[in-house]
């Protein structure tokens, strides 16, 4: 008698190579269930918003990061500066990038922006009506972007200038790390996805004798 088929289970796809050969392909747990641990929804996270955990910063000593010629000072909301170091003193004038102005606001900004600083994990700040620009003769300004870096305290991993005087410094730091909008996701090592050719009993009865014979 015909055996009925047999259900595929939902870990098992099945492929063709170039050549129709067909194979029936065993994915690993991660690509069929939910990641392990506890939920990521954000609704259901009722601890610290982001700027409250990052307002210790602000008594905190400010950062500083020299690149090249010029160093970089970060006094969380107040202000950015860039000047030249010799001999820890300062060498020359003091530009300012920009003053404090605002933070994103995860609660009222607008579905794109803040689908873009999700997808991306990171939080921001502006800085702005910084020292005058002699190329734009617009004051200079800066964005802030806080990342989370677990174990890594707080530092200015990089300065960037995008368009002249306009800066993005990105900050690490681990005081935002277990907020869900901006934990990283989990790191999962490659799985193996395991196949075997998709074979008629009989088939099978000769592959795996081919597969003795070699």
């Amino acid at each position: 008698p015909p055996v009925p088929p047999q259900r595929q289970a939902e870990d098992v796809v099945t492929v063709a190579s170039r050549f129709k050969q067909r194979y029936e392909c065993r994915l690993p747990p991660a690509a069929v269930g939910p990641p392990p641990g506890p939920p990521r929804d954000p609704r259901a996270y009722n601890g610290s918003g982001v700027a409250e955990l990052l307002r210790p910063m602000g008594t905190a000593p400010c950062l500083l990061k020299t690149k090249d010629w010029w160093t970089y000072e970060f006094c969380y909301g107040r202000h950015i500066q860039q000047y030249h170091l010799e001999e820890s003193e300062i060498k020359g004038d003091i530009l300012v990038l920009g003053y404090y102005q605002s933070a994103f606001d995860w609660d009222n900004e607008s579905a794109k922006a803040s689908q873009q600083h999700q997808l991306r994990r990171y939080h921001s700040q502006s800085y702005v009506n910084g020292s005058r620009c002699d190329l734009t003769g617009r004051a200079r300004e800066a964005e802030v972007r806080f990342l989370c870096e677990e174990g890594a305290g707080d530092y200015i991993a990089r300065v960037d200038e995008p368009q002249s005087c306009s800066y993005v410094l990105t900050v690490h730091t681990t005081r935002i790390c277990h907020h869900p909008f901006l934990r990283p996701p989990p790191g999962l090592a490659p799985q193996p996805i395991r196949c075997q050719p998709a074979l008629a009993p009989a088939q099978y009865v000769q592959y795996m004798r081919a597969q003795v014979c070699e």
